[in-house]
C-alpha cells in the first residue's frame, strides 16, 4: 500500500475571481458603511456643534 496525494487540478479565470469578489463585496457592504458612516456621524456632528458653541 502506497499512499499518494491525489491529483487536483484548479481552473480559476478572471470571470471567477471577479464574480466572488463582487458576491464577498456584495454581502459586506452594509457592515462596511455602517463602521464608516456612524464615527463620521460623530465627528460631523461634533465640528458643528463646535461652529454654533
Amino acid at each position: 500500500m502506497n499512499p499518494t496525494i491525489p491529483t487536483v487540478s484548479l481552473t480559476y479565470n478572471l470571470a471567477d475571481v471577479a464574480s466572488g469578489v463582487a458576491s464577498w463585496f456584495s454581502s459586506f457592504w452594509l457592515i462596511l458603511a455602517f463602521a464608516v458612516a456612524i464615527p463620521l456621524a460623530f465627528y460631523v456632528a461634533n465640528r458643528v456643534k463646535g461652529l454654533f458653541a
